[in-house]
């Protein structure tokens, strides 16, 4: 016997802590319309989520399937079916899977990819091609008057998944240079530089853990570096962030007549900036409100009854 799941978007906008996460309702959701395969492949796309945040979804999805299960002689198959479609990308941050209906999004499960003939890495990649065809241009702004920090301003709630386009990354290297040290916060918000200055980096660091914290969908605090091989998790050693202050230092020194200034104001505000360089933003909890409204979180995982 298969049943349908409950609402399970919920998770994309849950809040910093595990305490203060709602209660997810029991009533099922409203069965999606039928489609076809290629229906719904054409509408894949891939999502990313904190390693965190989806442990504490997976904590209630736990509950719901269990309640569920409740009068099955062996409930494993069927839980099987219906978990999640996940995948590692690296350090604290995980790939899931949506379907982008007009009617809202759907998580995909691996019984829906099964009965689609498709295995994790053919589903991956389907979800970059998909994701590149629709989404793919990387639309890009200053924040306020600080030309050391961009940020990808969408609106389409795809800014972090563009990350895994990493030709698309290539092509910005053209522009700002062969390093990109990138932090992606959130769903939404993504903020980069081609710098290495320690106290830009510091800058860039609590930008991102700013807007982690007071947003809504959050992916990481840490910052990632931009290689030709792929995206690596960046860390500046104590001895490299020595070597470019002894190098600033001696910048600033031969420059005859003139003294080293302290930050500018504009700089000390960058990760305000930066929340506010996204149009609309709320803190977590505002936003955790408005999501069943923006993502249909109440369409079930609908694919076999």
């Amino acid at each position: 016997m298969r049943l349908p799941l409950i609402a399970f978007l919920a998770f994309l906008a849950l809040p910093a802590r595990a305490e203060e996460t709602p209660p997810v309702p029991e009533k099922p959701a409203e069965t999606a319309p039928a489609r076809s395969a290629e229906e719904a492949l054409a509408a894949l796309r891939p999502v990313l989520i904190g390693k965190r945040y989806m442990d504490q979804a997976r904590k209630r999805f736990a509950v719901q399937l269990a309640r569920m299960s409740r009068d099955m002689e062996n409930p494993g198959p069927w839980y099987e079916d219906n978990s999640l479609v996940v995948r590692d990308f690296l350090a604290d941050v995980q790939i899931m899977y949506a379907l982008e209906y007009k009617e809202g999004a759907q998580l995909v499960s691996h019984g829906m990819m099964e009965s689609w003939g498709m295995d994790p890495d053919r589903l991956h990649q389907r979800a970059l091609a998909n994701l590149d065809r629709a989404h793919g241009e990387i639309a890009i702004k200053q924040v306020g008057k600080l030309p050391w920090l961009n940020v990808i301003e969408t609106t389409d709630g795809y800014a972090a998944s563009r990350v895994l386009l990493h030709w698309r990354w290539a092509e910005l290297t053209l522009k700002h240079g062969d390093l990109l040290i990138l932090g992606m916060p959130t769903r939404d918000v993504v903020v980069f530089t081609s710098t290495q200055e320690p106290e830009k980096i510091d800058q860039l660091r609590s930008t991102v853990e700013t807007v982690e914290r007071h947003q809504g969908r959050p992916v990481s605090r840490r910052l990632f570096q931009w290689t030709p091989q792929g995206w690596q998790e960046f860390e500046m050693t104590l001895q490299q962030a020595e070597q470019q202050r002894r190098q600033q230092g001696e910048q600033q020194g031969g420059a005859e007549g003139k003294v080293a200034e302290a930050p500018a104001k504009a700089e000390a505000d960058v990760p305000r900036q930066a929340a506010d360089a996204q149009e609309g933003g709320q803190p977590r909890q505002e936003d955790a409100g408005n999501q069943d409204r923006d993502q249909q979180g109440n369409q079930p995982l609908q694919h076999r009854q």
